[in-house]
């Protein structure tokens, strides 16, 4: 009974959430900054929340605003400079945190407090605006296949968040209903061996029934599913690190029993990334 309510719970936040990504994906620009904006200030706020639980006091103000603006490379910038603008903001963003904890005349804890107000940006902020990279993809047209402005504009999105949240259903559903070896006791002591084999298998798949329809061979189908296999249960266990570090179940509770929404991205924030690479290397170098 409790795993047929958690996939009630999950269908609905699919039905709700994934139009919106749509939408604003579709129309990118300020629609798609906002949206990856809000999911990244509440997930840095979570992480921050977590960190003052430690007795650490993050720059708080300072790690919003730097992963708006890393945001707001992604989006707006020439694609040429966006790298040496993204650095830039990192660099004032440690010089500020830097400089605000020399000014304060409390230094106890000053390397931490810096440390896990950087880290943050990073992990959080820097790594979100890989979903605004992947929508500057147009596969089908690097494929050199005509497509509409929604293939173009979205296709490259979903093919990342389907297969990720498909891996991360069917891991939790095979793993409640037969998992029995844990796959790390200490770490994540629920999730089990069977469900992250599921969960890789049927991510493989969705890349590539997801990728067909944008044209992608299925052998770079495969290669990308299992990328994706790999580090989104990599972003899982991350995430699960930092929570058995500050003593955390969930790092929020807006979605309810699904936690915060770092625990419904840790998945893609991870995933993001590599997939960038792999289709920059496979097709855009």
């Amino acid at each position: 009974m409790r795993v047929l309510r958690e996939l009630l719970a999950r269908a609905v936040l699919a039905v709700i959430g994934v139009p919106i990504l749509i939408i604003c994906a579709y129309w990118g620009g300020w629609w798609l900054w906002g949206l990856v904006g809000l999911i990244t200030v509440i997930a840095l706020g979570e992480y921050y929340s977590a960190a003052l639980k430690r007795e650490l006091r993050p720059h708080i103000g300072l790690g919003y605003l730097s992963a708006l603006l890393l945001l707001a490379v992604a989006t707006f910038a020439p694609a040429e400079h966006q790298a040496q603008l993204m650095i830039l903001v990192l660099f004032f963003a440690t010089v500020a945190t830097m400089l605000r904890r020399c000014g304060s005349g409390n230094y106890q804890d000053a390397t931490a407090n810096s440390a896990v107000t950087i880290f943050g940006i990073v992990y959080i902020g820097l790594l979100m605006t890989f979903m605004i990279q992947l929508r500057s993809i147009d596969l089908p047209e690097v494929l050199g296949y005509p497509a509409g402005p929604f293939t173009s504009n979205v296709g490259t999105v979903l093919l990342i968040v389907i297969p990720v949240w498909v891996l991360d259903t069917f891991a939790f559903t095979v793993g409640s209903a037969w998992g029995r070896r844990p796959l790390s006791p200490i770490l994540s002591p629920r999730k089990t061996v069977a469900g992250a084999l599921a969960g890789f298998l049927s991510g493989v798949a969705a890349t590539v029934l997801v990728g067909l329809c944008l044209h992608l061979p299925p052998q770079h189908g495969l290669a990308l599913g299992a990328l994706l296999g790999i580090f989104s249960q990599l972003g899982d266990a991350a995430k699960s690190t930092i929570k058995r570090d500050v003593g955390l179940d969930d790092f929020g509770n807006i979605f309810g029993p699904h936690g915060g929404v770092l625990d419904r991205f840790d998945g893609l924030l991870f995933s993001m990334p590599i997939a960038y690479l792999y289709l920059w290397l496979a097709f855009l170098r």
